[in-house]
């Protein structure tokens, strides 16, 4: 089964091609890797997979699904996109809980998370008082 499926997408900002026909496949259970330098559009194409911008052309699909993504699916997905962007007045484990209750996860496997990412221990700390890693670390869990 594939994960996801990109199908010939372009996108370009003004005169800029940022991705001109873009495909690949990411079969289930593997680690996949988008590498290239700045402006090479890594960014943009997550952008377009998570559905922040929109495709001049092309198309994708999760999960062996011929139709366009629909919610259900995207709640299976998560992304870091640059810097990650949370509640900085909240604690970590606060922004876990909203990210849990959005995507329908069960609020008993926080603490869990949290572990399996080093944060257990600063769960209870603001946000603002984490460094970029432990930001990322957090977005990841």
């Amino acid at each position: 089964m594939n994960i996801l499926k990109v199908d010939g997408i372009s996108k370009s900002y003004g005169k800029i091609r940022a991705l001109n026909r873009v495909s690949f496949s990411v079969p289930e259970g593997c680690i996949f890797g988008i590498l290239g330098p700045n402006g090479s559009g890594k960014t943009t194409l997550l952008g377009v997979i998570t559905e922040i911008l929109i495709p001049e052309s092309g198309s994708f699909t999760l999960f062996d699904d011929n139709q366009t993504p629909q919610y259900e699916q995207r709640k299976k997905i998560g992304t870091l996109l640059e810097t990650p962007n949370f509640y900085h007045y909240l604690s970590g484990e606060q922004n876990l809980r909203i990210a849990a209750e959005i995507k329908g996860s069960p609020l008993s496997e926080i603490d869990g998370i949290l572990k399996l990412v080093g944060l257990y221990e600063r769960k209870t700390s603001k946000l603002k008082t984490y460094s970029l890693g432990m930001k990322q670390r957090l977005a990841i869990g």
